[in-house]
């Protein structure tokens, strides 16, 4: 498999691990030559955007996101897939783990590495961080007590915090206003300077089938414009500049 030296302009994976071991599972039926979001209609136009970046930056498609034979065994062979994600982590995570031993590494010292490789900061470096790392253990590369205390610590963090859904009131995690936490607002830097936002108030899982449709459209185009502006990613949490 070919490797690709990372640059300031690449931007790592930063979808939940599971939505990405999720869609190789569903590619196992068959991966077609060509691939597009369509692939994954079990998914939000979000989380299709974010599967079809980190195959990118994996060398899972070429430029033309036609499938490669990594791909292919990511997908067909699951008995593989521990060794093979490996070697797509050393290849392609080359810098950061020149920056950062991850069998001694705090951390600090991975979020230092990844901040002077990747241009991500906030939420989204956190995002790609926990995406590196338990892509890792699943691919049984070493890791340092720390690191590993850093995953236990965010797991308990996540069922802690994960919503309770009695059994008479919202249901599939929704709040009590039928919004969906997460899916409220986007924001992106434009080229030009500014930045815009896309914020909803409603949950457009329940929303009538035109809505969605429109809704989603608009997702896609910001994700994609992402995609090609490195730059534009900004974390929703941020405070405005003054």
């Amino acid at each position: 498999m070919a490797k690709t030296q990372p640059t300031s302009k690449r931007i790592p994976p930063y979808l939940p691990f599971k939505t990405f071991l999720s869609s190789l599972d569903t590619l196992s039926q068959g991966v077609p030559p060509k691939l597009d979001r369509s692939c994954w209609k079990n998914q939000s136009g979000v989380n299709q955007g974010l599967i079809m970046s980190a195959y990118r930056f994996f060398g899972l498609v070429d430029p033309g996101d036609s499938s490669t034979d990594t791909l292919v065994t990511l997908a067909l062979h699951s008995e593989k897939r521990s060794v093979t994600l490996k070697q797509l982590i050393v290849d392609q995570y080359m810098v950061v783990l020149d920056k950062s031993d991850i069998t001694k590494s705090t951390m600090k010292m991975l979020e230092d590495a990844f901040e002077a490789v990747y241009p991500v900061t906030g939420d989204t470096k956190q995002k790609a961080i926990a995406f590196f790392l338990k892509a890792a253990r699943y691919s049984e590369m070493p890791l340092s007590p720390y690191l590993l205390a850093s995953i236990r610590n965010a797991a308990k963090r996540q069922r802690r915090n994960r919503p309770r859904v009695d059994q008479d009131g919202p249901e599939n995690g929704l709040d009590q206003l039928g919004k969906v936490p997460g899916l409220s607002s986007h924001t992106v830097r434009l080229a030009s300077g500014g930045r815009l936002t896309i914020t909803i108030t409603a949950n457009p899982f329940t929303m009538p089938g035109e809505d969605r449709n429109f809704f989603f459209s608009v997702v896609d185009m910001i994700q994609k414009y992402a995609d090609e502006h490195p730059n534009a990613q900004v974390d929703n949490n941020e405070k405005e500049e003054k």
